[in-house]
């Protein structure tokens, strides 16, 4: 029970931060500069929590194959872990006022949205919402905020938001790829071993 409340839970997170973003939210998916030229441990890589949790999500609501959902956690978790990496090593942080600010919105956000697949999530886990944010989201939007900051770091002298995105695209890109070739070998080994 506790693995599936687990799974579930992460999930719930995944479609709670779609919907905040996708209803026109700052865009926090805006961040980037050349990728610190760190290296990835294996024990470090991704925790299995986390990638069970998002390959759920895959599987189940986006309805691709195990497989194929579990790939697609992985890379996207990995993508994650570039950018808060690169925000860390741009000495960025998180306080924790600023998360429960943010805990404090998004659960406001939530109880005035209706989401059928969120309300299911909280049934299925026997959470409430404050429940839920308080003992599960604090470390997703932690990240969240700090891939934000990097954002706002990286497009500081930027006025236009169209320009803004077009630049964060295509350095976006420039840091993923740089951070995928830096830990070609430890990627691998994390795929082969939940493949």
């Amino acid at each position: 029970m506790k693995d599936r409340r687990m799974v579930l839970f992460g999930a719930a997170a995944l479609i709670l931060l779609i919907l905040v973003a996708s209803r026109g939210d700052q865009s926090f998916a805006q961040y980037i500069r050349s990728f610190a030229d760190t290296k990835i441990s294996n024990k470090e890589v991704l925790s299995e929590q986390e990638i069970m949790e998002l390959a759920y999500f895959y599987e189940h609501v986006m309805k691709k194959s195990e497989k194929e959902a579990t790939l697609t956690a992985i890379d996207t978790l990995l993508k994650d872990k570039a950018v808060q990496q690169e925000a860390e090593k741009q000495k960025l942080s998180v306080l924790d006022e600023e998360v429960q600010k943010t805990i404090n919105f998004q659960m406001e956000h939530a109880k005035m949205t209706d989401s059928p697949e969120f309300t299911s999530f909280l049934n299925a886990l026997d959470l409430t919402i404050e429940d839920y944010y308080q003992d599960y989201a604090y470390e997703k939007i932690r990240g969240k905020l700090l891939e934000n900051k990097l954002f706002q770091e990286v497009t500081k002298d930027i006025q236009d938001p169209e320009e803004k995105g077009k630049v964060w695209n295509k350095e976006k890109q420039k840091l993923i790829k740089k951070y995928m070739a830096m830990n070609h070998v430890e990627i691998e080994q994390l795929k082969k071993k939940y493949l």
